[in-house]
């Protein structure tokens, strides 16, 4: 009976995505090694990846209902931040002018619900927990093995955005984001991204300064629909989400993966991110 149920499981994740157009556990095929082929040229050339319709129809209603119901347990951290978050070098910008990047705040609005506010018998948390996504997405990315992310507050995440959110221009700690698309808003909350504008030989604080001060050189935006699922290389890319508008909230997933095991995020961001509560658990 165990095995059966496990077996019926799996089945159910892996009906959520679209088999037909995503081949995820044939990556041997001819199918799946083009698939492949295509998502590390696109990382290479774009520094993202989208691959639309990759939930299908049944799979994008289920997981953004689930989404909604989720979405009050959602916690909205920090209302302004820099483009580096923690990484202020506070000594060093308290010597900068006002407008240098590092010490360049703009407005952050959308809450998070945290991994372990995702319930066992989630959809979604059975996607992620699913070896098969960790198998595909290791494969697209070229490396041996991707571990899912051992902090039980960002281990998976579900972004909320309500009328009036946006995220700031900012940098993502990690090498490769994996994002997956649930709900567009009526209008606005486009992803916008300016691909390898740092490295990590040069911050290039001149051409960040220009961009948050509205200059649009080498700016890219990415319209996403329900059911994409990104791949998106944040650590050298500055990047944001625009204003939404209407009533109807953006929706989408976060989920933490890393090729090193064991990666956890420090007390002082999880507490910014997802409330006082963590303090109260971690002590």
């Amino acid at each position: 009976m165990i095995a059966l149920i496990i077996r019926d499981m799996k089945t159910t994740t892996a009906n959520l995505i679209d088999r037909s157009k995503y081949p995820m556990t044939a990556l041997d095929c001819d199918a799946g090694r083009a698939l492949i082929a295509r998502m590390r040229s696109e990382l290479d050339r774009d520094g993202a990846c989208c691959l639309p319709n990759f939930l299908s129809d049944a799979g994008v209603e289920r997981l953004a209902n689930e989404a909604r119901s989720l979405a009050p347990l959602a916690y909205p951290g920090p209302t302004q931040a820099s483009p580096y978050f923690f990484d202020y070098r506070s000594a060093e910008a308290a010597k900068l002018p006002e407008d240098h990047p590092l010490r360049m705040k703009s407005p952050r609005r959308l809450s998070q619900v945290a991994f372990d506010l995702i319930p066992a018998s989630s959809p979604l948390r059975a996607l992620y927990e699913w070896d098969g996504l960790a198998t595909f997405l290791a494969a697209a990315l070229n490396v041996t093995r991707l571990y899912r992310n051992a902090d039980r507050f960002q281990a998976l995440n579900v972004s909320v955005m309500k009328p009036g959110g946006c995220q700031q221009w900012h940098f993502d700690t990690s090498e490769c984001v994996i994002t997956l698309f649930l709900q567009a808003p009526e209008d606005g909350g486009e992803f916008e991204y300016v691909p390898g504008i740092r490295s990590d030989e040069d911050e290039n604080y001149d051409a960040v300064r220009a961009i948050m001060q509205g200059g649009r050189k080498g700016v890219r935006t990415i319209s996403l629909r329900p059911g994409t699922l990104m791949l998106f290389r944040g650590r050298y890319s500055l990047h944001r989400v625009t204003e939404v508008t209407g009533k109807r909230e953006r929706l989408q997933s976060i989920f933490g993966f890393n090729p090193k095991p064991g990666v956890k995020g420090s007390l002082e961001t999880n507490i910014l991110h997802y409330g006082p509560r963590v303090m109260e658990m971690e002590s």
